[in-house]
């Protein structure tokens, strides 16, 4: 996301040992640390949330697919199901 060289990150930490002082600077920066922590672990849970929900419309999609081909086998039963039943009744009529 950020790109950033080692130079870079040599002067932030200059300027924040001369703006903030080397008393409270350890302090700072565990605290910085934390709030990434936290950013980090939201982001991913939001990731996790989003790929499963995902997840789960493709799922739900291809249930709705399998459905139909089920119904769709079923009217084809029930066709084939209705002629044989039409060809046994010619069959068995007395002529």
């Amino acid at each position: 996301m950020f790109e950033s060289s080692f130079l870079e990150m040599l002067v932030v930490g200059v300027v924040a040992l001369l703006v903030i002082g080397p008393e409270r600077l350890p302090t700072v920066a565990r605290a910085i640390g934390r709030w990434i922590g936290k950013v980090r672990r939201f982001v991913a849970k939001t990731r996790a949330d989003i790929d499963r929900e995902l997840n789960t419309e493709e799922l739900r999609n291809m249930l709705y697919k399998q459905e139909e081909e089920i119904r769709n086998m079923q009217a084809m039963m029930r066709e084939k199901t209705d002629s044989v039943r039409k060809e046994l009744e010619q069959h068995d009529k007395p002529d």
